[in-house]
């Protein structure tokens, strides 16, 4: 049992003065060296002494009015004297007084004399009450090393490399005892693969040592050995538990790693390949032509090279085959043809990097009207060694269809909306009966959807009846300034999609701003399950004046143009050149917004914010607490005469009412040096700014 002994309770409170009081002429002021005692590791029996001096910096008289030697060893192990100006220890005499300014120390003397082989430190504090009005009371903490058995190993994980299945690995793990009494070692556990295991000689260490433990005595060491043997191809990971009689640390971990840098192959598409309704062909010689053609790509994913070894097709009646097929490399002595090397190797992926690839075109051949089916099996050096790919196609008559799109090219404004046609679609032997468009893609942030028609065309941000594929035309909203890609496919009367060489038509549009100034924000809320919907969080987009001061919102006298501000006059009255306007306020989630300015004024610094609106919501989601606040990742982009002068990614908002502080833009008629930039990137809490 810890024995402790206390005289009074103010233990480590500094108190100090309060504002606005006035020192005394003669005022003490206490200082110590060290702040601690602190002991090294003691067998039982030994005893080490510590020395704190306590010096009086002041003018003042300095007394210590009572002390306190607070004892929580396990048996009563330390005593606190003072050494006298003659090197004795003698007991403290309460109260002790040091003169003002003086240069002689008081020494106070901690002694340590551990009684047992307990390995917890023993630990205590002595507590002092002085007449310093900055330090009433002081507490000098009294620390130890432990004195029973302490286990360290070297080293605290081990990584085997690559181990061929059937071979096996050894490597050494040492022990050390770096305490004063035996340490005793009880057992050794794998969790984990069972392909690892740990041995001393002929011997295997296992979970429980019983009667015949592995003792190591104090500052001695014991190697072990971790053997890893492969059972089978792939990486293995383990973690070994070291039992022991540390009482601080009764069980140690050592991580357990091996062929980590596996081979390992990503193929796209990953499942099959289908080639849908393929026209039929006059032969399946591979030599012959054919319009049927799909891409496979074949990727390294592991972190050692990828060899394939072979690529062939199993069943379709000979309809299946892999265009420019790779052939076997010679190995060192060999020619071709006799070659057994690989295909084709593809080195090891780089973190951060693009995967090393390589593409096949597979090719289709079908000469009947009919269903086809097949395999391409891969083999290669991963695990498991062959890769399969199902294969499907179904031979017609029918010619595919031909997209076409009335415009291919669109240059127009952010917030513009544009008409998608694919009228001119032909089909050489039927009917066209669907135009599927899709947005290939699009600025980040971007969330607009194709529709056939806007419910409210004064508010397509809120969009409309969603596109129908049976009609040729489509309707967008274009809510961010940037690149755009529409692709049109179209499906037949006999269903028939199109394809090759036509398989789609595309359209591009870039949308780039006419204003001088153009800011956009868009946000994410990673909780939110559905960010398209009228349920989620508001960050609200803010420009404020250099007249408005620091304040934002209602407080900036007119000077913030936000959600309550969209259109404020500023500059020249009532023109509106110089005036911005909030042209889109999205309150459902996810923005975008956007504000335009078409001729800054020059001399104005105009600073941009990103006000958390709205942080808590349910998002329509039965049994969620719509009060509890949700993170938004903000993005804000900043367009001058139609370029991106800066951006600003995912910066994160975590409670309603914080404000981002972007950046401000200077203004000046020197195009050249104009408009200045200055980054701010400042999350301020609402106490941090004035809105009212």
């Amino acid at each position: 049992m810890r024995v402790a002994r206390r005289v009074f309770l103010s233990v480590g409170v500094l108190a100090a003065l309060g504002c606005g009081e006035q020192r005394r002429s003669q005022t003490p002021s206490l200082g110590l060296t060290p702040d601690n005692f602190s002991f090294s590791k003691l067998p039982p029996g030994l005893e080490e002494q510590d020395t704190v001096e306590i010096y009086n910096r002041g003018s003042g008289q300095l007394v210590l009015r009572g002390g306190l030697l607070e004892d929580r060893s396990t048996a009563t192990e330390f005593t606190l004297q003072i050494e006298d100006e003659n090197g004795a220890l003698r007991a403290p005499a309460w109260p002790e007084v040091i003169a003002g300014s003086s240069e002689t120390p008081l020494r106070l003397v901690v002694t340590y004399r551990p009684t047992d082989d307990d390995a917890r430190s023993d630990v205590g504090d002595v507590l002092l009450e002085t007449n310093d009005p900055d330090a009433l009371n002081v507490r000098l903490p009294i620390l130890t090393g432990g004195a029973g058995p302490e286990i360290q190993v070297n080293p605290t994980s081990i990584d085997f490399g690559g181990v061929d299945f059937g071979e096996s690995r050894g490597e050494t793990l040492t022990i050390t005892n770096t305490g004063v009494s035996a340490l005793v070692i009880s057992g050794f556990s794998v969790s984990g693969s069972p392909d690892f295991s740990v041995v001393q000689g002929d011997r295997t260490l296992g979970e429980a040592l019983g009667d015949a433990p592995v003792v190591v005595e104090p500052g001695a060491t014991q190697p072990v050995e971790v053997v890893y043997a492969p059972g089978q191809p792939g990486p293995d990971q383990a973690t070994l538990v070291i039992a022991s009689n540390d009482a601080a640390s009764p069980q140690i971990a050592v991580n357990l790693s091996a062929n980590g840098a596996a081979p390992c192959i990503e193929v796209t598409p990953a499942d099959s390949v289908d080639f849908g309704s393929a026209l039929k062909v006059a032969s399946t010689d591979p030599a012959s032509p054919t319009p049927n053609v799909r891409a496979v790509s074949i990727a390294s994913c592991g972190g050692s090279e990828l060899k394939i070894f072979g690529i062939t097709v199993e069943g379709g009646d000979d309809t299946f085959s892999v265009a420019d097929a790779p052939t076997p490399t010679c190995l060192e002595g060999e020619t071709a043809p006799a070659c057994t090397g690989p295909l084709f190797s593809l080195p090891a992926l780089t973190p951060d990097a693009e995967a090393p690839s390589r593409t096949l075109q597979m090719e289709f051949r079908p000469v009947e009207t009919r269903a086809y089916g097949g395999r391409l099996r891969i083999r290669t050096n991963a695990n498991p060694p062959d890769y399969l790919l199902d294969l499907f196609g179904r031979g017609v008559d029918n010619s595919c269809p031909i997209p076409v799109a009335q415009v291919t090219t669109l240059n127009v404004q952010p917030l513009d909306i544009i008409d998608l046609d694919g009228t001119p679609s032909s089909d050489p032997e039927g009917t066209v009966q669907e135009w599927q468009w899709t947005v290939v893609s699009r600025p980040d942030g971007s969330r607009a959807q194709l529709v056939e028609s806007f419910t409210d065309p004064t508010r397509p941000v809120d969009g409309g009846v969603p596109d129908d594929v049976r009609t040729p035309t489509a309707k967008f909203f274009i809510d961010l300034a940037g690149h755009y890609e529409f692709d049109l496919v179209v499906r037949d009367n006999l269903g028939q999609l199109s394809c090759d060489p036509v398989a789609s038509a595309r359209v591009t549009v870039d949308a780039i701003p006419e204003k001088d100034l153009h800011i956009q924000l868009v946000w994410t809320t990673p909780d939110d399950p559905d960010e398209t919907d009228d349920k989620g969080t508001d960050v609200d987009l803010h420009l404020r004046h250099s007249a408005g001061g620091e304040a934002w919102n209602n407080a900036a006298n007119g000077y913030d143009c936000y959600y309550s501000n969209k259109e404020p006059d500023w500059g020249r009255p009532n023109d509106p050149l110089d005036n911005p306007s909030l042209d889109i306020d999205d309150t459902n989630g996810g923005g975008p917004e956007n504000i335009n300015l078409g001729q800054p004024e020059v001399g104005v610094t105009y600073d941009i914010g990103a006000l958390y609106f709205r942080a808590e919501s349910s998002f329509g989601q039965a049994g969620v607490d719509p009060t509890i606040e949700h993170a938004a990742l903000s993005t804000v982009r900043v367009y001058v005469r139609g370029e991106l002068l800066a951006e600003w990614l995912d910066r994160e908002l975590v409670r309603r009412a914080q404000l981002w502080r972007v950046a401000s833009v200077e203004w000046c008629e020197d195009f050249a040096q104009c408009p200045r930039l200055v980054v701010r990137d400042e999350v301020l809490e609402e106490a941090d700014y004035v809105t009212r």
